[in-house]
């Protein structure tokens, strides 16, 4: 009898853990919001535009990766932007427009977005660097 009270009770013990063990994961609550993994942000550097706009392929090939960034960034954010309330609207253009600049900076651009802009504005319209352009896969006119 003592043999058969030890051997439930083992197997009770050992029904504890396994049960324990085996603990199915939470289900999320449809409404919650899921943020995406914290990335530290880093530090952009104020942009004065150089005096001449002639750039390096390299400076290029670092705008050409910003701006592809850019375009998956504005195509994320453009859902989340269209289906926001009206409050809400302002609060995530800003923060849209700090993960702009923190793109642009991670991408090499350390002045952020304003540099990116000023490569648009500026430097893409000089003929001087055509094959900088070219050469980090634009086609310049």
């Amino acid at each position: 009898m003592s043999k058969k009270i030890l051997v439930i009770s083992i197997l009770a013990i050992a029904s504890f853990f396994v049960s324990c063990s085996d603990k199915q994961p939470e289900a999320k609550p449809s409404n919650q919001v899921v943020l995406p993994q914290s990335q530290p942000i880093v530090p952009v550097l104020p942009f004065t535009a150089p005096a001449k706009s002639n750039i390096t392929v390299e400076k290029a090939i670092t705008y050409a990766k910003a701006s592809n960034g850019l375009v998956e960034l504005g195509v994320m954010w453009s859902g989340k932007i269209d289906n926001a309330k009206d409050f809400e609207k302002i609060q995530i253009l800003n923060a849209y427009n700090v993960a702009r600049d923190q793109l642009c900076t991670r991408a090499g651009l350390q002045g952020g977005i304003a540099e990116f802009d000023w490569i648009t504005n500026v430097a893409m319209k000089n003929p001087e660097n055509k094959l900088a352009f070219e050469k980090a896969g634009f086609k310049v006119k």
